[in-house]
Parts: structure tokens; sequence; C-alpha cells
């Protein structure tokens, strides 16, 4: 026995699993989320290289110009490491958890919500000449995530959780609709920049349209495998 095995032999199990078994299925699980493992990590490149941080983001100038793909990619650049940590901390946990559950139409929705949230800016913020940040696509997987689970309680007719999930999505409303009437954004340290509310709530919208396709798309096929 190498001194290697050696000491994977003394290390501690958790509930029987080995610590090579535990890497082995974390390592299919990360498998399970490509997208919002590219997704991170782009953003993290963006901001560690201000040089493509000025490439990506959404400058509406550069779009009318031409650069249609900075309605994409300006969700994937921030204006400092406090506007990216918790951006990406929120896409991370969330993005994670609906890819999981929906992998085949999780890019279409996160394509879908880019390009509609970078839309309602263009159009609703007339005064905005650049974008930057994943909150607004935060806010609609949140949503997204909150409907996935609400549906499920319901299902499994567990009256605790569909009280809690149904009490965090009126939160949520009570949130969107303060940041509505006072232009001004909740839980945001913006030091250097000004949050935008229309692209929470586009991206609440948006992420309400989505778990709605997704729902309609899941109990389809389970219909049609049931036939």
């Amino acid at each position: 026995m190498s001194a290697g095995e050696s000491l994977i032999a003394t290390l501690p199990k958790t509930n029987g699993t080995s610590i090579p078994s535990m890497c082995r299925q974390g390592s299919v699980w990360l498998r399970q989320i490509p997208v919002t493992l590219l997704v991170s990590a782009i953003a993290i490149a963006a901001f560690a290289f201000p040089s493509l941080t000025a490439g990506l983001q959404l400058d509406f100038a550069s779009v009318d110009s031409g650069q249609s793909w900075r309605l994409l990619s300006g969700h994937l650049t921030h204006f400092g490491g406090g506007h990216l940590f918790w951006d990406l901390l929120m896409f991370a946990v969330l993005g994670a958890t609906c890819e999981r559950q929906t992998p085949r139409f999780f890019p279409i929705a996160l394509i879908a919500m880019s390009v509609g949230i970078s839309a309602t800016i263009l159009f609703m913020c007339q005064n905005v000449t650049t974008y930057r940040g994943l909150s607004g696509i935060d806010t609609g997987l949140f949503v997204w995530f909150l409907a996935n689970q609400i549906r499920q309680s319901v299902a499994d007719r567990d009256r605790t959780f569909t009280c809690f999930w149904s009490a965090a999505g009126i939160l949520l409303l009570a949130k969107l609709g303060y940041e509505f009437t006072t232009g001004e954004i909740l839980f945001v340290n913006a030091e250097g920049f000004q949050p935008l509310v229309e692209s929470h709530l586009s991206g609440a919208v948006l992420g309400a349209i989505i778990a709605g396709l997704a729902m309609f798309s899941t109990t389809r096929q389970t219909f049609s495998a049931t036939k």
C-alpha cells in the first residue's frame, strides 16, 4: 500500500461513503451543470481582465453598430468585486438547481432571459448607455425556482412547504413592488453604479413565463411517456 493509499484509508468517512466516492459523486454532479459552470467562469474571467469587460459589457451604442452579442454578454460583466460576488453566488446556486431539473431547457431559458432583460433596459431606460450584472437573471431564476418548489410541494401535498415557498414568493413580489414604487433596490450595496429596477422586474416576468413553459414541457413529456 502506497503512502497516498494509507492516507486515504485513515480519512474519515461520512455516512459510510468514502472520500474518493464523494469526489466521484461531486464530479458527476458538476457534469450535470455545464452551462452554469461556463457562465460563472466567463463572469470571473471578465472581472479579472478589464479589457474583456469592456468588450463584453452591454454598451447600447455598440449594439446599434452591430455588436448584438452584447445583449447576452453584458450580464456577465460587473462593476466591482462585491457586485460580482453577490450576483455570482445567487446565479451559481439557482442556476445549478434549475439546470439539473431541466438541463435541455436551461440554456434556452438563459438566452431568453438575457436578451429579454437587455431589450427591456434598451426601451425603458433611454438614459442608460451601459449595463452590467447578473441580478436581473438571478431574479428570473429565483422566480423559476420558487415556481418549481411550489408545484412540487402541492404535488406532494406538503402544506408546510407550500406555505413556506408561497410566502417567499409574496415577499419577492413585495420587494419588487417596493423597488418599482421607490426606485430603490433592496439588499444591494451600489457603489459606483446605478442598479436598475427594470432589470429585476423584467427578470421576474420572464422567470414566471419560463417556469410555466418548463412545467408544460415536463407535463407533456410525462403524459407521452405514460401513453
